[in-house]
């Protein structure tokens, strides 16, 4: 019996370590997954945090190439306004130098001179787009001419740029200085100026 004793308690202990086993194993398992859950989980943060770089990494871009766009817009208006500036000198130049041709008024190797370093200054001008204002003979328009005198005649229609005191400009389409203008008028009945 005790033979018997022995062998049920040896045949028990197999059974008890398979339980046992049985149970590290499960254990073992259920820890797996735990451990593959947290990595999963955590892979997923990560995931979302590259994601939300990448996001950010996005906007960071756009608004250093916004900030860009804007300095170069600002930068450019400026060296415009500088150039414009700079040719407004020019123009008052070249205002100086047509007054000296009026003065001479001949053909000799001064006026010449003169007139050749007007064209030099016109076509310097001209390569950056300024342009001269064609007004003469056409409708006043006050958002580029200024009315510098009225005159009153019958022989055009009123309001009619009759005379160029000052030249005006374009530069492209924009206006680089205003013209001064003399405006024809209605001539009145008992007007001293009466053509008869």
């Amino acid at each position: 019996m005790a033979n018997n004793e022995e062998e049920k308690k040896n045949t028990s202990e197999p059974n008890e370590n398979l339980n046992n086993s049985e149970g590290t194993s499960e254990n073992k398992e259920r820890f797996l997954e735990d451990k593959l859950k947290e990595m999963e989980e955590e892979l997923k943060k990560k995931e979302s945090e590259i994601f939300d770089l990448k996001v950010e990494n996005i906007k960071l871009k756009e608004n250093l190439r916004q900030a860009s766009d804007v300095y170069e817009k600002e930068l450019r208006r400026k060296l415009l306004k500088d150039r414009i500036e700079i040719f407004k000198e020019f123009l008052e130049v070249l205002d100086n130098i047509e007054r000296a041709l009026e003065s001479i008024n001949d053909d000799s190797v001064h006026s010449k001179g003169i007139m050749l370093i007007k064209d030099q200054l016109m076509k310097f001008l001209s390569s950056y787009g300024v342009k001269e204002m064609d007004l003469l003979n056409k409708p006043y328009d006050p958002n580029i001419a200024e009315i510098g005198e009225v005159v009153e005649t019958k022989d055009y229609k009123p309001n009619t740029v009759v005379k160029i005191l000052r030249k005006g400009y374009y530069i492209g389409d924009d206006v680089l200085r205003t013209a001064v203008v003399a405006v024809s008028k209605e001539q009145s009945e008992n007007s001293p100026n009466q053509n008869n």
